[in-house]
Parts: structure tokens; C-alpha cells; sequence
């Protein structure tokens, strides 16, 4: 006969609470006081091989390697190998969450299947407190020809939960699903998002002590991740500790307090959330930026071009433009004898070029006088979100708006760099490709 259940064991495997049924409560509390980390990662790192016959050989090797008494793999890379991770060290203490940012590639499901002790390191050390649930690859751990109710318990028997504990869970796990009658359909009828929705809420509700979840949510449908939201926002009030893989900005926003930000296997930047999202957006370079533009080649001032621009600046009140700041836009042309009724104006694109966000340039013509002089405007409050853009400029005839000189356009633009504190709003405006702000008042 049991003995009657104290209330107080927060073990989820001695079975002292069965008989009475208190447990599962749906988020056992845990400690708080032990302000040791539940996860900690000192210098990790792991290597791959491009070459299957090379990677096999290597392997065959440092198992030998590891067998002979003090010998090891060999620390560094050999021919055909790569870095995934390279000395990677952060921890993770009870209750946070942390968000793993970054590029495809950069070694992100890498660090996830390491602490969940899938793959071996090649060098460094993790130590974890508790135990791991994990939702790393759509699928894994879930038998195609099994129904959902039998992966339920087939799954946890996988992550060392019995039967009998499984049990009382098993009506929030399915009702968690949302998969109704499907719950007993094999596995291998199932769509994407119904198999993450069951991975998720066989992992989810056991329980662990670190959960950790990769890019499987974005194949469910916007009810089922708002529901994984909430539970992982109740999860972690419970003093669970989540790493949370994601391209959803506003997933590791809701989420997470701290963000790393891996670029090419290396540690970029460690932070608050919104601070990793800002250096990680900032530091896109797509197959559009300004960085690969070419140089820029003025002609020379003659007969076939009596008109040549020489510079176009852009400034504005501080050492850096931020949004919402009055811009100086200074055009430097020189002109071999004077040219009447003509009319400039500047252009403002997108930094693949692709895209004029606006343009500007005055109702009324001007006269360009011989020799070296500028010509310049303001323009108030640039209403253009963080980023880089591009701007080019030109010189037209007023009547036929034919361009006697161009900048930009047959050269490189210049380049305008728009700065803004690190807020959610900026990474909003990034994770939305926003290119302009307004100004609204609201009732």
C-alpha cells in the first residue's frame, strides 16, 4: 500500500504520488533557490568531414584513437573537414530561455543535437542538470506505421517516462494535439504539422527540465504556435529552461530573455534577445548589399559631357543618421559653361536596387552656372526604418526631363546607412521588411 503522498517530491520518476493522483500537476514547481546552471557549455566544439569514405575512415581512427590509453582524435581539422561548432561556451540557468540566432548553416541544430547527446563533441565539455526533452527533427523518435496514442507512450518510454506516468497525462497530451479522431490514424498518414503537433506535446508535457526546441514549430498552423507559445511562457514561469531554435523573430521575442547569435560556427554576439536580433539583422548581408557594388568612375568634364556630378553627401545632425532625423542631401557637380533651366533630384532604393522607396525634386528649374559648385536640400524627418539603402541622383532638362548627368545609375549609388536604438519595434520593422515609418495619431 502507498505510503499518503506528502506533496512535496518534485521527482517526476520515484512514483510516490501516483496513488493519490496530485501527480502530474501541469507544471510541477521547481526550486528556485539553486542558482547553479542547468545547462553549462564550456569551449565546444564539433567538426565534420564532406567525404562519406573520408568521414568513415576518420571514425574508424579516433574510436582506435580513443581506445589506445592517452591517445585522443586528433584536435585539429584534416583534410576535407569543417568546423559546424568551434569553441562555443555560454549557460543557461533555471527558469530563462535562451534563442539560438542565425544564418542556415551557421550550427545551430548542430549545438541542439549535441546537448541532447545525439552526436559526440569533438572538444569541449556540456554539463546538464536534469532531464532534456527535446524537439530537434520532425519525426524522430515517432514510428510511421504506430497510431499517435501508441507514439505518445512509445516516445516517452524514449525519454524514460513509464507507462503508468504517462497515463494520467495522456488526456492533456491529446487534447494538446488538437488531432481528435486522427490520434488514432498511423503516424504515416499524418501531415507535417500533425506529427509536430505531436512530437511537441509528447515532449511539452513530461515535463523536463530542459526543453529543447528547433525549427519544427513554423510547420504548424498560427493557432497550434500560439498554443505552443502560451505553454512554453507557463513552462518557464514553472522554472523550466527552454533553447529555442527559430527564424521567427517574434517566437524569441514572446519567449526568450537572452539570445546567441552563431556565424559560421562561432559565438557572434550574446545579448538580450532584442539586442541579438538587432546585431543579427544588421549584420544580413544578402545577395543586395552595398558591399558588393562597384567602383564608382566619373567621367571627365568635356564637350560629350559638359555636365559631371563629383560627389553626393548625405548628413545629418549626429555623426550617424537615425530615423526620423533631418538629412542634408549635397550634390557636388562641375559644369563646362552655364546650362539654364534644369532641375535635380535624388532617389532613394532599396539596397538591391530593385525598388524606389521615394524620390524628390524641386517644382521650379535652376541654372547651373560654369565651374565647381553644389546644390543641396533637406529633407525633414526621414521616415526610412534602420537599414542600408541606396541613393542615386541626376540632372535633367526641365522642359524634356532628359538627363544631362547621372549619379549612381550608370556607376555605384551612394550608400545611406540608417541607424535606430535596438528596440522590438526595429526588429519588427526588420522581420517585416518595413521600409517606412509614419507618422500616425491615435484615437
Amino acid at each position: 500500500m502507498p505510503a499518503p503522498c506528502p506533496n512535496t517530491c518534485l521527482r517526476k520518476s520515484c512514483g510516490c504520488c501516483t496513488a493519490c493522483r496530485c501527480w502530474p500537476r501541469p507544471f510541477p514547481p521547481r526550486p528556485m533557490t539553486d542558482a547553479a546552471a542547468v545547462v553549462t557549455v564550456r569551449n565546444l566544439s564539433k567538426k565534420f568531414c564532406t567525404q562519406l569514405r573520408t568521414s568513415l575512415w576518420y571514425g574508424l581512427r579516433d574510436i582506435a584513437a580513443e581506445a589506445w590509453p592517452g591517445a585522443g582524435p586528433a584536435p585539429g581539422l584534416r583534410r576535407a573537414e569543417f568546423w559546424s561548432l568551434q569553441d562555443l561556451s555560454f549557460e543557461l540557468r533555471r527558469g530563462e530561455a535562451l534563442a539560438i540566432i542565425g544564418a542556415n548553416g551557421a550550427g545551430k541544430s548542430t549545438l541542439l543535437k549535441l546537448l541532447n547527446g545525439l552526436i559526440k563533441p569533438d572538444a569541449g565539455s556540456i554539463h546538464l542538470r536534469g532531464r532534456v526533452g527535446a524537439l530537434i527533427e520532425l519525426g524522430a523518435g515517432l514510428d510511421p506505421v504506430l497510431t499517435g496514442r501508441e507514439n505518445i507512450f512509445m516516445r516517452a518510454a524514449l525519454l524514460g517516462v513509464g507507462r503508468t506516468q504517462v497515463l494520467p497525462l495522456l488526456p492533456a497530451i491529446i487534447e494538446f494535439t488538437g488531432l481528435g479522431a486522427a490520434i488514432e490514424m498511423p503516424v504515416q498518414f499524418y501531415s507535417s504539422g500533425m506529427v509536430a503537433r505531436l512530437a511537441y506535446a509528447v515532449a511539452a508535457h513530461l515535463h523536463p527540465d530542459v526543453l529543447l526546441v528547433d525549427e519544427v514549430l513554423a510547420v504548424g498552423d498560427i493557432d497550434f504556435q500560439r498554443k505552443c507559445i502560451h505553454h512554453m511562457m507557463g513552462y518557464l514561469a514553472a522554472g523550466g529552461s527552454l533553447i529555442l531554435v527559430s527564424h521567427q523573430p517574434h517566437h524569441m521575442q514572446a519567449v526568450c530573455q537572452r539570445g546567441l547569435v552563431l556565424e559560421k560556427g562561432r559565438l557572434a554576439f550574446e545579448g538580450t534577445t532584442t539586442e541579438a536580433l538587432d546585431y543579427y539583422f544588421s549584420h544580413q548581408a544578402g545577395p543586395g548589399s552595398p558591399d558588393g557594388l562597384p567602383e564608382r568612375t566619373t567621367p571627365t568634364l568635356s564637350e560629350a559631357h559638359p555636365v559631371v556630378f563629383e560627389n553626393l553627401t548625405l548628413s545629418g545632425p549626429g555623426a550617424v543618421i537615425q530615423s526620423g532625423d533631418d538629412v542634408l542631401v549635397t550634390i557636388t557637380y562641375q559644369a563646362l559653361r552655364p546650362v539654364p533651366s534644369v532641375v535635380w533630384g535624388f532617389f532613394i532604393y532599396t539596397c538591391d536596387g530593385s525598388t524606389c522607396i521615394t524620390a524628390a525634386y524641386p517644382p521650379e528649374p535652376t541654372m547651373l552656372a560654369p565651374g565647381r559648385h553644389q546644390l543641396s536640400c533637406r529633407l525633414r524627418g526621414l521616415p526610412l526604418t534602420a537599414g542600408d539603402y541606396l541613393v542615386k541622383s541626376a540632372i535633367s532638362d526641365f522642359e524634356s526631363r532628359q538627363s544631362i548627368a547621372l549619379w549612381g545609375w550608370e556607376d555605384a549609388p551612394s550608400r545611406l546607412h540608417v541607424e535606430d536604438e535596438p528596440s522590438v519595434t526595429k526588429n519588427i520593422h526588420k522581420m517585416l521588411q518595413q521600409l517606412v515609418t509614419v507618422d500616425v495619431e491615435w484615437n
